[in-house]
This record gives C-alpha cells, sequence and structure tokens, in this order.
C-alpha cells in the first residue's frame, strides 16, 4: 500500500485526458469553453507545457492572468481564470499536485469601461442596413428572440410553428426546451424570405457555416463586421450620440 507511487502528468497530457474526461459530464457550450480557455494556457506556457504539472506555480499563472487581461476584458479574463482553476482543482483531488496553484490567485477588477450597454434603434438600423439576407436573419432572429448566437444560427424551418407563430427549439447551452412567439416585425421577415429557403435547411445556413467554424460566439460576427462596415456603422452612431450629449 505504501510502496503505490503517486500519479504524474504534464501539463499538456492532463489537460487533455481532463477534457475528455468531462466530455460526458458537461454541455458542448462548456467543454468548448473549457478548451478554448486551456488552450489560451498551453500556449502562454510554450514548450514548458510538456513538463510535469506540478511545475506550474502560483507566479506562472499570476503572469497567465496578466497576460490575457492586457488582450481581453476582465470578464473573459475571469472567465478563463475560473476553467483553470477548475483544471487544478481536480488535479489536486486526483492526486497529480500536492498544492492547488490557482487556488489563490484572485479575479481582475472589471472597470466601468467593461459595462456594456444595449444597442439603439438608429444602430441596429445600420446593421441591418449593412448586412445581406443571411446576417439579417440571425441580426432579426436575435433582436425578437434573445436567443444565443449559436442556437439562431442552427435553426431550421422545423423550429418554426407558423400556424400557432411560435419558434420552438433546445438551447444548446442548457438543453432546456423553450417556446417563443414570434414578433409581428420577424414574422413579415420570415414571410418575405427567398424560396431557396426550404424546410429542413438551416434558415441561415451561412451563419451556421461561420459559427460551425469559429471557436467562440465573437469570432462568426468578425467577419460580418469586416466586410460590411456593421461594426464601424454602429461604433460611429454611438460616437455621434456622446457628441451630441456633450455639446448639449
Amino acid at each position: 500500500m505504501y510502496n503505490e507511487s503517486l500519479p504524474t502528468a504534464t501539463v499538456r497530457g492532463f489537460t487533455e485526458n481532463w477534457l475528455n474526461t468531462k466530455q460526458p459530464e458537461i454541455s458542448p457550450a462548456t467543454l468548448a469553453f473549457y478548451r478554448k480557455s486551456t488552450n489560451k494556457l498551453l500556449e502562454f506556457l510554450g514548450s514548458a507545457a510538456h513538463l510535469d504539472l506540478a511545475s506550474v506555480t502560483r507566479t506562472k499563472l499570476v503572469e497567465f492572468r496578466n497576460q490575457v487581461a492586457q488582450k481581453a476584458s476582465a470578464t473573459t479574463t475571469n472567465h478563463d481564470l475560473r476553467a483553470i482553476k477548475a483544471l487544478f482543482r481536480e488535479a489536486k483531488r486526483d492526486g497529480y499536485i500536492a498544492e492547488d496553484p490557482s487556488e489563490f490567485v484572485d479575479t481582475v477588477r472589471k472597470s466601468s469601461d467593461d459595462k456594456r450597454r444595449p444597442f439603439t434603434i438608429a444602430e441596429i438600423q445600420r446593421v441591418l442596413a449593412a448586412g445581406d439576407t443571411e446576417w439579417r436573419s440571425l441580426v432579426l432572429f436575435g433582436l425578437y428572440t434573445g436567443q444565443r448566437l449559436a442556437d439562431i444560427a442552427a435553426l431550421t424551418w422545423d423550429n418554426l410553428d407558423l400556424s400557432k407563430n411560435e419558434i420552438r427549439l433546445r438551447t444548446r447551452k442548457t438543453a432546456k426546451r423553450i417556446i417563443v412567439p414570434i414578433a409581428k416585425p420577424l414574422r413579415q421577415h420570415i414571410d418575405s424570405l427567398p424560396a431557396g429557403f426550404q424546410p429542413g435547411n438551416a434558415n441561415s445556413p451561412q451563419g451556421v457555416q461561420n459559427y460551425q467554424s469559429a471557436r467562440s460566439i465573437s469570432q462568426p460576427q468578425q467577419p460580418f463586421c469586416r466586410s460590411t462596415g456593421a461594426g464601424r456603422a454602429a461604433r460611429k452612431g454611438a460616437a455621434s450620440s456622446e457628441q451630441r450629449k456633450g455639446s448639449k
């Protein structure tokens, strides 16, 4: 009994095994979140990711947190830190490390600049005007259902009960079934969709392709904003609004 050796693993090896273990336990969205966050850590560690898990120190994780914070918002940084804490917490539980180096790594403070605000009507109109049919559908479905981009991009005609004027779907993140009444402006848009949108096919096939080829929710939005200038239009509208307030 006392001659049993403690388990060992490299940072990369344990991370991959951990993700494989978590796969049947959590939703695909949460697994993607864990994978994205741990990939950031492995990239940060570089060649050190091939060293023993016990070689990772609290100081190194603080450096990692600070590097992420330089490139991302406080919310994103703290989300990544939460995933890393879960990784090392289970490593300690399973005996791979004696002490958890992430235990006393604090989250970063959110500044007032991190606060989000809703789009104004004028900004939404600019986005709709800049988008093609695919992106107009994504924006309008998001606006009138309040659902995540992943769920909207995966909608098919089977999700739409036009006789009852309802959208029925199961959310990817929580696997919850929901029914959303179709608002009048959204119904008008649905009725105007071209004949090429056949039942059983995704309402926004390009949106699905953009989403599935991306690693995060934010990435599908980037080619849209770059190609259409919608993001610039919204920011310009926000700046103009601030200027008007300042001139009063």
